[in-house]
């Protein structure tokens, strides 16, 4: 049914926002319990790279639990366990200890590393079970995901009011106890509930042995060292280029998040994927090379907002190249391995940038990275599927997912939200 999807994206979507929300609040306690100056940066260092490193560390291997329990217990599992956290670093707060208390967070945020493989990973036949389209439903899905991960630390920073800082924790656990009442009782089978287990190749051995998946994964890692080295050249491009200083960074960054929200437009104005995803790097090296060179603070936050929804396309495409490419027992772990592709991606442009800007300039550093993403289109280039039916067959250009057990996700009326038959037309 249509609503079981809509619940369990709006779970999903409550829940990202959770993890996220607490994080400036300890960015900021962790700076004051550090006393400032340099132990407060390297406070400020050890804080953010907490939230990084369980993507990292994590996502490629906890990624593979989809493939391989039922994936709704799974994500309820994930949840219960974040809201056990998050209460943790409510407590923590409260009482001062603020190490703990990013310890409870950066916990948080492992234990809700299984989540999103194994939710994207069941969305295709979620959706179409629902008589929905697959691809809009993946699309909507990693637009929480991307937008999460910057909605979620923006209404963070809005809550460090005086009257309402001791609260972000408590709102943190709250949202999650809401997503588990959404998502509670829903089902979200996957290859845990089939009982043919036919032997095959590993999630490695998979992953390898389809080059259209590699290339994908290196497009996002790339593009994603290219977004996330943009995030840091913004300040000192706001300051050295438009003159705006502090105040034209926080805008700049704000619409570079919440331009995430329009992907799904972009979705209906190119349907197949593979145009789309090389349109969106495209306009993302003309929109950052604008910025580096003749745009002024006017003209930077459109397109800013314009860049933040290109690279939640280009994640988008990414994930249903791997749902056709991937066969359904590895599908998850699959997405776990992209799902830290993407982290370390963001972690290397973080790493990156500000000797790029030191050693180049920020305008300078702006145009690399529209080169970077002029050079990851080439590599996007070939991953059209077009005239390559995927590993298992089916007409080309449309989405060849595995073959799923009839028991497990057909819809009650068989004809309704299936693509057809190719053989059959025939």
């Amino acid at each position: 049914m249509r609503v079981h999807v809509v619940r369990h994206l709006a779970g999903y979507a409550l829940a990202a926002l959770a993890v996220s929300l607490p994080w400036p609040l300890l960015m900021v306690v962790a700076w004051d319990h550090s006393g400032g100056g340099s132990r407060g940066a390297w406070a400020l260092g050890l804080t953010g790279t907490a939230r990084m490193v369980p993507y990292i560390a994590l996502s490629w291997a906890v990624g593979r639990l989809g493939d391989r329990v039922r994936r709704d217990r799974l994500v309820v599992a994930t949840l219960a366990l974040r809201l056990a956290c998050l209460t943790a670093v409510a407590v923590a707060v409260a009482q001062g200890r603020v190490w703990v208390a990013v310890s409870a967070a950066c916990l948080a945020v492992a234990c809700g590393t299984p989540a999103y493989p194994a939710i994207a990973a069941a969305m295709p036949a979620l959706a179409r079970s629902a008589g929905l389209d697959a691809r809009r439903a993946t699309d909507v899905l990693v637009t929480v995901e991307a937008g999460a991960w910057v909605v979620g630390p923006a209404l963070g920073g809005l809550l460090l009011w005086p009257a309402t800082r001791g609260w972000v924790p408590t709102v943190a656990a709250l949202l999650t106890l809401a997503s588990l009442a959404f998502v509670l009782g829903l089902e979200l089978a996957g290859p845990g509930d089939s009982a043919d287990r036919a032997p095959g190749p590993g999630l490695v051995a998979s992953v390898r042995s389809q080059p259209q998946v590699l290339r994908a994964l290196a497009v996002v890692g790339l593009v994603n060292v290219a977004l996330s080295a943009l995030a840091v050249i913004l300040l000192p491009l706001s300051r050295e280029v438009w003159g705006h200083g502090e105040s034209g960074f926080g805008a700049a960054t704000a619409c570079l998040g919440f331009g995430a929200l329009a992907a799904p437009l972009l979705g209906w104005v190119v349907a197949d994927p593979a145009p789309r995803r090389i349109l969106a790097l495209l306009t993302m090296a003309t929109s950052i090379c604008s910025l580096g060179w003749w745009a002024g603070p006017g003209p930077a936050l459109p397109l800013l907002a314009v860049i933040g929804a290109c690279i939640v396309v280009v994640e988008s495409t990414v994930t249903q190249t791997i749902q056709e490419q991937m066969h359904e027992r590895h599908l998850a772990g699959a997405l776990g391995i992209a799902d830290s592709v993407m982290v370390s991606g963001a972690f290397i442009g973080t790493v990156l940038a500000p000797a790029l800007v030191s050693s180049a300039g920020p305008r300078a550093a702006a145009v690399v990275m529209a080169v970077g993403c002029l050079g990851t289109a080439l590599v996007s280039g070939r991953l059209r599927n077009r005239a390559n039916p995927g590993i298992f067959g089916g007409a080309p250009g449309r989405l060849s997912t595995p073959p799923l057990p009839r028991s497990e996700y057909e819809p009650t009326h068989p004809d309704r939200g299936r693509d057809p038959d190719p053989a059959a037309a025939a």
